[in-house]
């Protein structure tokens, strides 16, 4: 009986934790406008090279939305954004001003992301679970940024291997995320709203 009252409490709050993660994000209409363009200074093989920054109001709303129904201890990221290429992806010498150039070229600056769903990826190992939130976007001046940035890329690089995502919160780090290549179906838990 206390087997079947235990296995019973186990599924209800599983269920309950799914029902608060696939409860839809609300996104003010103004906050999807006015993004700038960052250039990580500190260069990180992981990290963006450059990045589209949103309004420094929508990363701390989308974590405290997701505060509110995790109640989980998650990092946010010291810099929001959507990673346009990974330091790793480029060859070596590329600078600033060649990337703010392809971003210009590619008008990403004056684009208005378009929310599609909240992700969340979770990966258990022995000893460790890590966990991610991020949100995805459309965004088409992404698609034709990574394409004119190609002839300053590493060999290995591929337009379509990093996806117009903006991280949101992680356990217990963001370290060894990128690249996101979202697969709507397995990775979108939640619908956004825009208001």
């Amino acid at each position: 009986m206390v087997l079947i009252a235990l296995a019973a409490f186990g599924y209800l709050f599983v269920r309950s934790a799914r029902d608060a993660r696939s409860e839809p994000y609300d996104i003010a209409g103004a906050h999807l406008s006015g993004w700038t363009l960052g250039v990580d200074a500190a260069p990180n093989g992981d990290g963006a090279a450059i990045s589209l920054r949103p309004p420094a109001e929508l990363p701390l709303s989308l974590f405290r939305q997701l505060f509110s129904r995790q109640m989980e201890s998650l990092a946010a990221p010291a810099t929001a954004g959507i990673a346009l290429v990974l330091q790793r992806e480029l060859v070596p010498g590329v600078t600033a001003n060649e990337l703010l150039g392809f971003a210009q070229q590619a008008a990403i600056e004056r684009a208005r992301p378009v929310p599609r769903c909240v992700g969340y990826r979770r990966v258990s190992a022995k000893g460790v679970t890590r966990q991610l939130y991020f949100i995805w976007f459309s965004l088409p001046e992404f698609d034709q940024f990574r394409r004119l940035v190609a002839p300053r890329a590493d060999a290995s690089y591929r337009y379509g291997a990093l996806s117009p995502v903006m991280l949101m919160a992680a356990e217990p780090d963001f370290a060894g995320w990128h690249p996101v290549v979202v697969d709507e179906a397995r990775d979108c838990v939640a619908p956004v709203t825009v208001r």
